[in-house]
């Protein structure tokens, strides 16, 4: 587990820094997208995830869904070519599930990616997590004060 400015960032996942999201490919060839420990900071608490459903084609830096925080919208963008495949349910049913768990039963979408290899040259493994996240943890002002 990587850890910057207190955020957790596991290991066995890739990242995208501009859309503060995660991407971990299951057995069965679909990849996983959820929140970044950090999105989750940033935003505060979800109230609701309206995912796109099943079929929907999303193109590189298109949304996989909306999350509504206090009194805004914000959207979940997806830094890979992909058709959704599912949406976690849980996740609809109970927003905060995100907040408490990004990175476990607080997944949002399942997609099946058009390129898997091609997505796996330009988002961020092992030691180019910490320095991309890093960065833009400074553009945000983000501290660990209050944060996690």
């Amino acid at each position: 587990m990587l850890t910057v400015r207190g955020c957790l960032f596991p290991t066995d996942r890739y990242y995208d820094a501009q859309c503060n999201v995660w991407l971990r490919p299951d057995a069965d060839g679909h990849v996983l997208l959820g929140a970044t420990s950090f999105g989750v900071a940033l935003a505060g608490e979800f109230i609701e995830f309206v995912p796109k459903p099943p079929g929907t084609r999303v193109e590189v830096g298109r949304a996989v869904g909306l999350l509504e925080i206090a009194k805004s919208l914000t959207s979940v963008r997806t830094p890979v070519a992909a058709v959704v495949v599912a949406a976690n349910t849980a996740a609809v049913n109970d927003p905060m599930l995100i907040n408490r768990h990004p990175y476990d039963d607080g997944w949002l979408v399942r997609l099946r990616v058009d390129d898997w290899a091609a997505a796996t040259r330009v988002l961020l493994r092992g030691g180019a997590v910490e320095p991309a996240f890093e960065a833009v943890m400074v553009l945000e002002n983000f501290g660990v004060e209050g944060r996690t």
